[in-house]
């Protein structure tokens, strides 16, 4: 409650990013009937400019604050455990094992491939590195955000990861569908290529769609299948992330090496998965997550300055679409061995 007292200038803040967010998605929804650019991106754009603007802003609001800090750590934490609850893994069962086999094998591969094409051809910092290749390669901004918590990252990676991505995952939704035609593939087929490389879960729905309703379930399902491996990800990423795991198996030493809220979410995940909790109750759960994260970028977005993010912008924004194309070849690659 003290530390609610003292720095509630700077909660205000986050929390009023987050609702003007949520105000112009609306609209966004309202007038293109499609979400554009996610509330989270809304919140960590808004966040950036508010630090960055020379004037000064209402004296009911800081900037300098612990709270941006506390929000950008903490807050994130807790809802990653919230995203758990949305894990599903019964879409297993109706997958079929091609797809699930093409979506972890190009999971997998994109993750190495991008994370050492960021790190050792663009010289791009490891933590940069990570966040990119796991965005790119699983589902978009939550998978940035939580492994952002799990491996430290400075909020300039952060939005630097997730700015760059979400506009090379914008252009996709525009260029995608003319793949469609270009090379004559069916509406099966084409829900594989794009709901592998396509960015992030709304984008994908917006990019398949459009083309028809078989390329849009199946993009959506291929899509969600990428969403369940961030679970086995962050725990991998958790464990060997820490400098000092030679002695991972000592002295009870694990909480050290995987995090806590890394554990709550795989618990949240499995409770999910189980139908212990209601579907309504599951879809509150996720919106309270998705309200979390929108005041976490806010509080990220309040912590980074342009200059941060010109560093790395071209680098970055190559590795992604390097990604895509990545993507785009495994799932031609998966469609002609399975014959799908």
């Amino acid at each position: 409650m003290k530390f609610i007292l003292e720095n509630r200038k700077g909660l205000s803040l986050c929390i009023s990013i987050s609702l003007i967010s949520y105000i112009i998605q609306f609209f966004e929804i309202l007038i293109f009937n499609s979400k554009i650019f996610d509330v989270l991106i809304i919140s960590l754009l808004i966040g950036i400019i508010i630090k960055n603007i020379p004037k000064k802003i209402p004296s009911f609001f800081s900037r300098e604050d612990k709270a941006p800090k506390f929000v950008s750590k903490n807050l994130l934490e807790f809802a990653v455990i919230l995203l758990g609850f949305n894990i599903n893994f019964s879409i297993i069962k109706e997958s079929g094992l091609s797809l699930i086999t093409i979506v972890i094998i190009s999971v997998i591969l994109s993750m190495c491939l991008i994370y050492m094409f960021c790190k050792f051809i663009l010289k791009l910092d490891k933590s940069v590195s990570i966040l990119v290749a796991t965005g790119n390669s699983i589902c978009g901004n939550s998978a940035i955000a939580a492994m952002a918590s799990v491996i430290k990252s400075p909020s300039s990676h952060v939005a630097s990861a997730i700015s760059f991505s979400a506009t090379i995952g914008l252009l996709q939704v525009i260029f995608l569908p003319f793949l469609f035609v270009i090379i004559s593939i069916t509406e099966f087929q084409y829900g594989i290529i794009a709901g592998l490389s396509v960015y992030a879960v709304p984008q994908v729905v917006a990019a398949s769609f459009v083309v028809g309703s078989e390329a849009g379930l199946i993009a959506t399902q291929v899509k969600l299948l990428r969403v369940l491996m961030l679970g086995p990800l962050i725990l991998v990423v958790g464990f060997f992330s820490n400098k000092n795991n030679e002695n991972i198996l000592t002295k009870n030493k694990i909480g050290t090496y995987i995090p806590w809220f890394v554990i709550g979410f795989i618990f949240a995940s499995i409770i999910g998965t189980s139908g212990i909790i209601p579907e309504n109750l599951i879809k509150y759960i996720n919106d309270l997550s998705k309200i979390l994260f929108s005041i976490s970028m806010a509080g990220i977005g309040l912590t980074v300055a342009f200059k941060d993010l010109k560093v790395s912008a071209v680098k970055i924004s190559i590795a992604v679409l390097i990604s895509s194309l990545l993507m785009i070849i495994f799932a031609i690659i998966g469609i002609s061995v399975f014959n799908l």
